[in-house]
């Protein structure tokens, strides 16, 4: 048996025309650097089958969420659509700041009603120490009591399973300051990844 371990995808100037004969052949544009394979009736765009996978969700912080109060409250734009009756694996990425040293964040989140939650949370207070939370259930898990350093970026992580029941809505990503009229944030560009799986 021949190793096609090193085998390299041929270069074309321009697609041919598709055919029985060409079915299963993949190629590379040289136009675009994509690459196409063929049906047997049509070429397809390689790149747009990667991107389209129904099973993947995201959601991306667009601007700072504030919220200085120990009242949990939506990180409004940090939320994924989950339709109902499935489950889902979701990891969340959570970059935030605290406005002093002696104030801490409290991350949990909501879902559906009917659905079963449970995550894992787990928050740095310094560069060498963290809070881990267990959650099992919506709204719930500790806030961390300090931080090492006022303003400064960390990141929190989640792992979360999510099992839907007939109601469809959100995996919302929640959060409280630990003092109240003392600034927690969430960051642009924290995010949420979903898979579902099937």
């Amino acid at each position: 048996m021949k190793d096609l371990s090193y085998r390299t995808v041929p270069v074309v100037a321009a697609l041919p025309a598709a055919s029985a004969t060409l079915a299963g052949v993949i190629v590379r544009l040289s136009t675009d650097n994509k690459p196409y394979w063929c049906d047997g009736s049509a070429w397809v765009d390689l790149t747009l089958l990667l991107n389209s996978d129904a099973r993947l969700s995201t959601a991306r912080l667009t601007a700072d969420v504030t919220n200085n109060t120990v009242t949990l409250a939506n990180a409004t734009g940090l939320a994924i659509a989950l339709a109902a009756n499935s489950t889902y694996a979701v990891d969340a990425r959570v970059m935030f700041q605290t406005a002093a040293t002696t104030t801490g964040i409290r991350l949990t989140q909501t879902v559906p009603t009917g659905a079963t939650v449970v995550a894992q949370w787990n928050t740095p207070t310094s560069l060498t120490a963290s809070t881990q939370a267990n959650q099992r259930a919506i709204d719930t898990g500790a806030a961390t009591t300090a931080i090492d350093t006022a303003n400064a970026n960390t990141l929190a992580c989640a792992e979360l399973l999510i099992i839907t029941g007939a109601t469809a809505g959100n995996c919302q990503i929640r959060f409280a300051s630990e003092v109240a009229a003392s600034n927690a944030v969430i960051k642009a560009g924290s995010h949420l990844i979903a898979h579902k799986i099937l």
